[in-house]
């Protein structure tokens, strides 16, 4: 009699694991089938209610590809930064048509940032272009000036369709001339 419980429980054991087998053969899905959500720039609209989404650092969600490449044109529109140069000017721009990246005594470029998993994909951050403050004769520093943002983060896929979660991101958006950090023993 335990021979043939054996048997019986050898035989399931094997028609489970083919018929396991079988189902991930014949129903694999083909290719990538997750999709985000429709309403992903709504959710991140809400995520940043009473914040202002349109600065230069953020590249509108309408110029992310579906393909994931970097829109090139968002940077030619959003900042024409690089026409100024990309390194250290000896003395700072003037003009009315020149834009305060450009005039700064720490000026800087942009350059995008692009993280298929986030939303928005692509975002322009600040680059500095000296090291030092234009004039000071290397006694102040060109210091960043960073800036907390709420993006989405993509997670897994739940029946075809991506989940989000709210992240926050440091992004670098200007620079700024500053006295140096000095450390000053403790007086005892």
């Amino acid at each position: 009699m335990s021979d043939m419980i054996f048997r019986k429980f050898i035989f399931q054991t094997v028609f489970l694991y083919l018929l396991l087998a079988a189902n991930n053969i014949f129903c694999a899905p083909v290719g990538n089938l997750c999709q985000p959500s429709a309403n992903l720039t709504m959710s991140y609209q809400k995520l940043n209610q009473g914040y202002d989404t349109g600065l230069k650092f953020f590249v509108p969600p309408s110029y992310s590809s579906s393909n994931n490449e970097v829109p090139q044109k968002a940077l030619t529109d959003q900042c024409d930064s690089k026409k100024h140069g990309e390194s250290c000017p000896e003395n700072v721009l003037e003009g009315n048509h020149v834009p305060v990246y450009a005039r700064s005594t720490c000026p800087w470029t942009y350059a995008v940032d692009h993280d298929p998993l986030r939303f928005p994909s692509t975002i322009l951050l600040a680059k500095p272009r000296c090291i030092y403050c234009i004039g000071s004769n290397h006694d102040l520093e060109c210091n960043p000036i960073t800036q907390s943002i709420r993006v989405l983060r993509r997670g897994e896929c739940i029946e075809g369709l991506y989940q989000y979660h709210e992240s926050t991101q440091e992004v670098t958006i200007g620079f700024t001339c500053a006295g140096r950090r000095t450390v000053h023993d403790k007086p005892e």
